[in-house]
């Protein structure tokens, strides 16, 4: 998001009108923002005019995206001139487009303060800018409070996109954050990446607050890619992932890869040297870490896909990683589920598994060994990832909407409304628990240039708290 204030007079009662226009691109939302009422950079109210909908939120320094109204199916092509407005009277917000009054909306939070624009996944225009309303000496100084947010990495040199982000805690207290370099979402071996995607990582000693240069993990010849981290009790590193190979020359069905499967390599001395890839699954994959249960067991979340049928999955381990056992299928209930499994141990020793898209559980009182059939959990949600605090709350990240978080004070039997974490739907979003008892949780933007963001946040039965990575 690109934002710009007018700051040299504030308003209280004030309408904003401006003729805009979005350029067309195949990704992104293509939003402009129209923001009346801005105490400062973190604070202030604003509609959200995206591909075809107008969202009225509001800004404050815990949470961007405070939904108060939205109307949806909106006539408002991409690269067109629209006239937006958006007014405020007292506590009663008014959005129009196009000569009409779309909706209105009560919020009593923020009294007064100065207009602005934003442009948000998208190159906005905006021109003939009006603003109605008794101008007055603004009664503070405009404040940009610093960015809640650290990057991670913003290139690892394969391309400068970044993606798909799992964070661990090592043994000597350093944190190590492993991700997807390449130079798009997909990266296939081509002329200027002949190896593809690849594995890269990088590591931090002062608790995610600034993070050294990326270091190539594993580089195969193909597209190696959504890697996962963890270190085991007993010192073992072990990093998942899966790969895609190049179709050369491409079938005629147009298709440009294959799957070859799930991977891991392993590391005994803290991530300095790797072990060579062992083929664990080889028509399954991962998007999560692997979890060491309190039996030693090791679990890992799988998904598989054949035709029009998706479904979940694990595969355990129960000799430290050496030798794995058959994939065990999830029930779908009859719901297509790309999954992206993640599993979380639950006090009882039951284990919960969350999938996507619809999001959906089911639990397993074996170990992994079978699995209850999949059930809805009431919210729609992608790439899930679970995550116990040391006050014993259970964080569900995902994307959608955009990338956010959801938590459990009961063992994963309700959850939260959602919080957002970042207006970017890229997510994938990682986390562990630091020394003083909060959260980092760690993700990535999507698009052209994408990088790795960290976040910190306390967790409390009373939501989420974010926090200054200082």
């Amino acid at each position: 998001m690109t934002r710009a204030f007018y700051v040299p007079v504030e308003w209280s009662d004030v309408a904003l009108r401006a003729i805009f226009k979005v350029e067309p691109q195949r990704d992104g939302v293509l939003a402009c923002g129209f923001v009346v009422r801005a105490a400062d950079a973190n604070s202030y109210y604003y509609v959200h005019f995206d591909r075809a909908q107008a969202i009225l939120v509001r800004s404050d320094a815990a949470k961007a995206w405070n939904e108060i109204k939205r109307v949806r199916e909106l006539d408002k092509p991409a690269g067109e001139w629209h006239r937006g407005e958006l007014s405020v009277e007292g506590d009663v917000l008014r959005v129009s487009l196009n000569g009409k009054q779309l909706f209105e909306a009560r919020d009593p939070t923020l009294a007064k303060g100065r207009i602005g624009f934003y442009a948000n996944q998208g190159l906005a225009h905006v021109k003939d800018i009006e603003v109605v309303g008794a101008a007055a000496k603004p009664s503070a100084k405009f404040e940009i409070p610093p960015p809640q947010h650290v990057i991670v990495c913003e290139d690892a040199g394969a391309g400068a996109y970044e993606a798909f982000p799992d964070v661990c805690r090592l043994s000597d207290g350093r944190l190590m954050t492993v991700f997807y370099a390449g130079y798009g979402h997909v990266a296939l071996p081509n002329k200027q990446l002949p190896r593809g995607g690849r594995v890269a990582y990088c590591t931090s000693s002062d608790e995610g607050r600034t993070w050294s240069a990326a270091e190539t993990l594993f580089d195969g010849p193909d597209d190696d890619r959504d890697p996962s981290i963890v270190q085991l009790k007993n010192g073992t590193l072990i990093c998942n992932f899966f790969t895609l190979r190049k179709l050369d020359p491409p079938p005629k069905s147009g298709k440009k890869w294959t799957g070859l499967g799930t991977w891991i390599v392993t590391s005994d001395d803290l991530g300095k040297t790797w072990s060579k890839p062992r083929h664990i699954s080889a028509d399954h994959y991962c998007s999560s870490p692997i979890r060491e249960l309190s039996t030693g067991r090791l679990i890992l979340g799988l998904y598989a896909a054949t035709g029009d049928d998706a479904h979940g999955a694990t595969i355990h381990s129960d000799d430290g990683g050496r030798t794995w056992g058959k994939e065990v299928a999830i029930d779908n209930g009859g719901i297509r589920l790309d999954a992206e499994t993640d599993v979380i141990e639950l006090t009882d020793g039951t284990l919960f598994a969350a999938q996507r898209p619809a999001m959906c559980s089911a639990v397993s009182k074996d170990g992994g060994q079978s699995w209850s059939k999949s059930e809805e959990m009431g919210f729609a949600g992608h790439c899930p990832y679970l995550l116990r605090t040391k006050d014993n709350i259970i964080l569900l990240g995902t994307r959608l909407p955009q990338t956010s978080l959801r938590y459990s004070t009961d063992e994963c039997r309700t959850w939260s409304d959602s919080t957002l974490v970042d207006d970017f739907i890229g997510a994938y979003p990682s986390m562990v628990n630091l020394r003083d008892g909060t959260v980092l949780v760690v993700y990535y933007e999507e698009g052209k240039g994408s990088n790795i963001r960290a976040k910190r946040l306390r967790a409390t039965k009373q939501g989420i708290e974010w926090l200054p990575l200082d």
